[in-house]
């Protein structure tokens, strides 16, 4: 058996663009103590709903607290580097028989093998699996408005505000897979 428990990386809650005007894309955000210090601008999607000011400080006021990075750095800026995504845990099992068998006086061996990688997602579906950050720049389009101060607008997935932080990886790593192999050994 082998169990492996790791990070899939890490990464920083950062503007979809230019915030601070340096012609840099990607500044760290800042995570508002509360529903006064947000300053969101209603926008309306392509062919799609319109999100008001307030629409939009409650959906991120929501998105805040179901966050465990962002809701214990609150009237902070966010750290570059410091969001951590969840552990992914795995086990792979392996298991083997011999066989012996003494054919015209000679000893010859052979054995079965099972190779199980992600055994516990075969067992549960919802173990074994990663997760990846559904968007790390949750606000974008940032602006100044009448008074100079910092306007944004919330990221849009699927014609709705974003509304948690992870969503599970899809890859051929995340469900089980096996192998069964025999050998034989000639003596």
């Amino acid at each position: 058996m082998f169990w492996e428990t790791r990070t899939l990386g890490n990464t920083s809650y950062i503007f979809a663009a230019d915030s601070n005007g340096d012609g840099a894309n990607g500044d760290l955000i800042y995570i508002p103590r509360d529903r006064s210090e947000m300053n969101f601008r209603t926008f309306t999607v392509t062919n799609g709903p319109t999100f008001t000011a307030d629409q939009q400080a409650e959906a991120f006021e929501a998105y805040i607290a179901q966050d465990k990075y962002l809701s214990a750095h609150r009237g902070e800026y966010a750290q570059r580097g410091a969001v951590f995504l969840p552990l992914l845990q795995k086990m792979d099992l392996s298991l083997t028989q011999d066989v012996f068998k003494d054919i015209k006086g000679r000893k010859n061996a052979g054995q079965f093998r099972i190779d199980i990688q992600n055994f516990g997602n075969l067992l549960n579906s919802d173990w074994g699996v990663g997760q990846r950050v559904i968007r790390n720049n949750i606000l974008t389009t940032p602006g100044a408005d009448a008074a100079g101060r910092l306007q944004y607008q919330m990221q849009v997935l699927n014609n709705q505000l974003v509304r948690t932080t992870y969503e599970s990886t899809l890859g051929n790593l995340d469900v089980y897979q096996f192998m069964l192999s025999f050998r034989y050994s000639f003596n």
